[in-house]
C-alpha cells in the first residue's frame, strides 16, 4: 500500500530532569497535539494508524490521503499548537518536536510496519544534520523535514511554497541523501 508517514519525536526525551510524570505529560501532549493538527487538516485521527515509539510515535494516513496537500497544513497546524501549548511550560515541560514526512509503500507483520521507506522515515528524524539545526533554534518548538521524494511532488503539484524549506544533506546509518526542512515561519530565516 502506498501512502504518507509522518514520524514523530520528542526533543530531549531522556533529559535527566525528565522524570516518569513529566515524560507522561509530554507524550500525552505530542498525542493531543499530533491528534489536533490532523483534523484540523482534514485528516481524522481516527482514520489514521499510530504505532507509538517511546518518545516519539509513527503515524500513517490511508492512501486516499495526498501527502503533498497535508504537507503544510500540517506542519503550520503543529507549530501553532505547540506555541499555544508551550507558553507555560517550564524548560523541562516545554514539548519540542521534531517531525519527518515520508511516502511509500508499507507492510505489516504480526509486530507491525515494515518497509523501506519506514525505515527512511526514521532516518530522517533521527539525521545528526536535522538535530543541529534545531539544537540552533532553541526557540522553535518545530522543526519539519521532508523526504527529497516528497519535496519534488509537493513541487510539481504547486501546494508548497518552495521559499520555505532549506536542502539538508541527510547521513544516517545507510542512508545518504538530500531533504528539506521546514521551520515556523519566524525561523525559516535561521
Amino acid at each position: 500500500m502506498h501512502t504518507t508517514f509522518v514520524g514523530l519525536d520528542i526533543c530531549g526525551f531522556g533529559d535527566p530532569r525528565r522524570t516518569a510524570d513529566v515524560q507522561r505529560l509530554l507524550r500525552a501532549t505530542m498525542y493531543d497535539l499530533a491528534a489536533e493538527a490532523f483534523r484540523m487538516s482534514g485528516v481524522p485521527w481516527a482514520e489514521t494508524y499510530q504505532e507509538d515509539r517511546g518518545d516519539g510515535a509513527l503515524i500513517v494516513t490511508s492512501p486516499a490521503v495526498q501527502a503533498a496537500e497535508l504537507l503544510e497544513p500540517l506542519a503550520h497546524h503543529a507549530a501553532v499548537l505547540l506555541r499555544r501549548s508551550n507558553r507555560l511550560a517550564g524548560e523541562v515541560t516545554r514539548l519540542r518536536l521534531r517531525m519527518a514526512m515520508h511516502v511509500g509503500d508499507v507492510q505489516r507483520d504480526e509486530h507491525g510496519l515494515i518497509g523501506r521507506a519506514v525505515i527512511h522515515l526514521h532516518r530522517l528524524l533521527e539525521a545528526e544534520a536535522f538535530k543541529r539545526v534545531l539544537a540552533a533554534t532553541p526557540d522553535a518548538d518545530l522543526g519539519m523535514l521532508v523526504s527529497d521524494e516528497l519535496y519534488r511532488s509537493g513541487l510539481e503539484s504547486g501546494v508548497i511554497d518552495e521559499d520555505a524549506y532549506a536542502s539538508l544533506r541527510v547521513l544516517c546509518k545507510e542512508t545518504r541523501g538530500k531533504a528539506y526542512l521546514w521551520l515556523p515561519p519566524r525561523f525559516a530565516g535561521r
